[in-house]
């Protein structure tokens, strides 16, 4: 399961909570002020792991031929 980032739109409060992929940001509730309003923040790490692989693995081709 990955840790997801969230910001609490009601409270403005950000955290991160370990939920399973299926899970969404509607139904999360905020540990602080426990609304419903979450919405999910893409991370540093991700964004940054996002632009490394494609840059690096996007000529390759996988198979025969």
């Amino acid at each position: 399961m990955p840790f997801y980032e969230y910001r609490c739109e009601a409270c403005c409060k950000e955290f991160v909570l370990l939920q399973s992929l299926n899970s969404k940001a509607e139904d999360t509730v905020c540990p602080y002020c426990s609304e419903k309003k979450a919405k999910k923040l893409l991370s540093k790490f991700s964004s940054y792991g996002e632009g490394s692989v494609c840059s690096t693995t996007g000529g390759h081709s996988w198979g025969g031929g």
